[in-house]
């Protein structure tokens, strides 16, 4: 299929082709053998992104079930929700990259997982690996670039609450210096007989780890105070960033990975910490991992 869209804020972007090559080892011989095969062909790679309240929706769009919006114009809203039971079927993607004389596309892509992170002083930012069916020698499209609205830290608002309390009630002030949340779809091609290319993919669990690193603060003391008395410290954690009508919103429910937890770092003089947080399913929000986007999109071009 040809690409429709231009995806605004790449600064990093790769493709490889990977071509499986079978070679026999002849016995009797002190050379390599001539006796080969290709075996298999697929496509793997990654993008590296600065986000958008509206471009964040492509790789979600694709790792998680293809969304249809609610709400009504001017504003709708993107929900995506890591699954329970059953596979979720994502909108799979043709990709093109490239410069003139040497432009490629990926066929039938798909996003693996990825890193979403931010830094105080910055902007969100998405690194998203991806696997696919085929690469084409094959000519881009010319696509026009559109309007987007970067995602800043300082427009981001972190909520820390108890396992059992309410989702995004209890807001941390200056304290947040940077957080990433890393992901995985399990998401794995699968090969069969009669054809290089792969046939279909399948998926295991989504797996998550959102690591919060935080000045030495009121909240950040009572998280680390409550490692010296031994039992489970899990947390319902919330990131929002808001512009105007505008958000992102990242809810995610952890248990505190205290082997991870080193006292003191340092920044500019004063005590912070790194807490990571492993997905855990949390039977009051009931579920672990969430995404909420609401723009002025209505559909995805």
């Amino acid at each position: 299929m040809t690409a429709t869209a231009k995806l605004m804020g790449v600064t990093d972007a790769s493709v490889d082709i990977v071509d499986e090559v079978h070679q026999s080892t002849d016995m009797g011989a002190m050379y390599p053998s001539d006796v080969v095969a290709e075996v298999s062909q697929h496509a793997e790679g990654r993008i590296t992104m600065d986000l958008s309240y509206e471009d964040i929706l492509y790789p979600l769009d694709n790792m998680f079930e293809e969304e249809t919006p609610t709400d009504a114009s001017p504003l709708y809203t993107w929900t995506y929700v890591a699954p329970t039971t059953a596979v979720l079927v994502g909108n799979v993607y043709t990709l093109e990259f490239g410069a003139p004389d040497a432009e490629y596309e990926v066929t039938g892509a798909l996003f693996t997982g990825g890193t979403i992170s931010g830094e105080a002083g910055g902007v969100w930012t998405g690194e998203f690996p991806f696997i696919g069916q085929d690469v084409d020698d094959n000519s881009m499209t010319a696509l026009a670039s559109h309007t987007v609205e970067l995602i800043r830290m300082a427009d981001t608002v972190l909520t820390i609450d108890t396992w059992t309390g309410t989702m995004g009630a209890t807001p941390v002030s200056s304290e947040l210096i940077s957080f990433e949340l890393a992901f995985e779809t399990g998401r794995h091609l699968k090969y069969f007989n009669g054809a290089l290319a792969p046939g279909d993919y399948g998926c295991t669990k989504h797996t998550g780890t959102l690591t919060t690193v935080m000045e030495f603060g009121t909240v950040a003391k009572a998280i680390v105070d409550a490692l010296t008395v031994p039992g489970l410290i899990q947390r319902q954690i919330r990131l929002k960033a808001t512009s105007s009508t505008h958000y992102a919103q990242i809810d995610f429910a952890g248990t505190l990975d205290a082997g991870g937890v080193t006292l003191f770092d340092d920044r500019d003089g004063n005590i912070t910490v790194s807490l990571p947080w492993v997905g855990t399913w949390n039977d009051t929000d009931t579920n672990w991992l969430e995404f909420t986007i609401a723009n002025a999109l209505s559909t995805l071009a």
